[in-house]
């Protein structure tokens, strides 16, 4: 008797059966999606509707696409679609107060807040009173008068970061400013945490610096939120296999493992006494519970503040600067306002004093406006009663999320979006409706989990360029819009892939 036989029988009949179960399951669970759902009635693609390999195409397929897929779809859908199996997306600029300040009870969305492996972070935490805990003892060093308190620390970088600068003058080479920046942002964030940096300022052209393993991780993060697995596969790989693989993304790994053994220091007392508060030391000294403070959640919570400190300021100042020289027009108008207001250009004046410039005040607002913040969308969820966009009732436990970049290139609120006009900033703009235009300067967020380092970020935006720009003259190389402007959605807005940076030759130095 031939008994292979007589078992693949059954094995066959088995898969056969297996398979045309799942097709079912599958069939059914489309048609559900499409015709039963609570959210079949909004509108949208069907494809999206029915599955997130939608989402899966243009974001890892296609690299950080689906943010302007869905633009796409509000042109033919309208200002509220459903953009896949279980979220709607607004494209409504008056609805953002709504949706992000009016509801201290709307919560992330729990799926989205594993973008990069971990939810454990301030600013992914899903829960609004976990949320609210974890932010408590923060908030105070992200204060106003924390960070003025801080300043000296700043100005010592920004000065190390001129005198570099100024260093390219006679060589005639050129320089990649954005690696400067990034440089400059990691220095400062990394001393505000610790009480000491890396000392990237001082590597060679400034290549020394934390971007390629943030930029890294954020691309690698579109794969892992389709596929949280991917996350634990790279936890257990060797690490000469991330190494050999993803040398940027094993950057990270080693930054993450130095990052535990700096707070570990800070637990021991291993420190140095500073003059200045850090960051940890005040987290680990505050009445934050003991679960709040393992090793774990306070070595993600210092990761993810670095790259919160080093991403959004470094791109916000290479958007500003290369529209700024790109506009020489422009660019001759803050020149004057600076010389007038700082006649010594080696004493730029503290913070306080340049806020106070409106033509200064005008450039800083308008390139964080289109530099945009993050470029990603923000799901917030009303987990307990229905929210509401007009005359539609959205579902409770609904994830309802808008897009920053939408708001701020708005052609209703803001004439020529992506031009560089300071000058819509004077003389208390409004809108064509009568609200002030800074209802919609959105950039930072708003509400309860608006991004808690903008007094930070604006002292180091207003120190650079007022000094930048007072000391140097800078002419573009080999760089264009196309080096600046947005083509990826990476988390925060990521330039075309082959760009070499806002690379600049210094023509003349006032100092030094």
């Amino acid at each position: 008797m031939d008994y292979s036989t007589l078992f693949a029988r059954p094995s066959v009949a088995i898969l056969s059966t297996s398979i045309t179960i799942w097709i079912s399951y599958l069939v059914c669970l489309v048609f559900y999606r499409l015709y039963l759902s609570p959210l079949s009635k909004f509108p949208g693609p069907k494809l999206a509707a029915a599955s997130k390999w939608y989402e899966f195409y243009y974001d890892v397929i296609l690299r950080g696409q689906f943010t302007f897929q869905i633009q796409g779809m509000h042109k033919k859908y309208g200002p509220i679609v459903r953009i896949n199996p279980f979220e709607l997306h607004v494209e409504d600029s008056s609805y953002w107060d709504e949706l992000y300040t009016g509801h201290k009870e709307y919560e992330r969305y729990e799926w989205m807040s594993g973008r990069f492996g971990a939810n454990t972070t301030t600013s992914s935490t899903v829960k609004s009173d976990l949320h609210a805990i974890r932010r408590a003892p923060l908030n105070p060093m992200f204060s106003k008068r924390s960070i003025t308190k801080f300043e000296p620390v700043i100005k010592q970088k920004v000065e190390l970061l001129s005198k570099r600068i100024a260093s390219y003058t006679d060589s005639g080479k050129t320089l990649a400013l954005n690696n400067a920046f990034n440089a400059f942002s990691g220095d400062v964030i990394a001393s505000y945490c610790f009480g000491f940096c890396w000392n990237q300022l001082d590597s060679l052209d400034f290549k020394d610096n934390f971007h390629p393993a943030y930029e890294a991780v954020r691309k690698f993060a579109h794969l892992g939120l389709q596929f949280p697995i991917m996350f634990i596969v790279l936890g257990l790989s060797p690490s000469w296999v991330i190494k050999s693989v993803t040398p940027n993304i094993h950057k990270m790994f080693m930054l993450q493992r130095d990052l535990k053994s700096k707070i570990t220091n800070i637990i021991n007392g291993a420190t140095q006494e500073r003059d200045h508060p850090t960051i940890f030391s005040e987290l680990l000294g505050s009445d934050l519970p003991t679960r709040e403070k393992t090793l774990g959640r306070l070595g993600a919570e210092a990761q993810q503040l670095i790259g919160a400190g080093l991403e959004t300021v470094a791109w916000a100042l290479t958007t500003t600067v290369f529209h700024l020289v790109n506009n020489p027009s422009t660019l001759k108008k803050l020149q004057a306002e600076l010389q007038e207001a700082i006649p010594d250009p080696a004493a730029i004046p503290d913070s306080l004093y340049l806020e106070r410039l409106p033509y200064l005040t005008s450039c800083v607002r308008e390139g964080v406006r289109m530099s945009t913040g993050v470029s990603v969308r923000l799901p917030r969820v009303s987990r307990d009663k229905p929210m509401k966009y007009k005359d539609w009732v959205i579902p409770a436990g609904t994830p309802v999320s808008m897009t920053t970049l939408d708001v701020l290139n708005d052609t209703e609120i803001f004439r020529n979006p992506r031009t560089f006009v300071p000058e819509r900033w004077l003389d208390n703009p409004k809108t064509s409706e009568g609200d002030h235009l800074t209802r919609y300067f959105v950039p930072f967020g708003k509400g309860p989990r608006m991004c808690i380092g903008i007094n930070l970020a604006y002292v180091e935006l207003y120190r650079v360029l007022a000094t930048l720009f007072r000391r140097f003259e800078f002419e573009l190389c080999d760089t264009d819009i196309s080096d600046i402007e947005i083509a990826h959605d990476f988390f925060v807005p990521s330039p075309k892939q082959d760009t070499k940076g806002l690379r600049v030759k210094v023509t003349s130095v006032k100092v030094y």
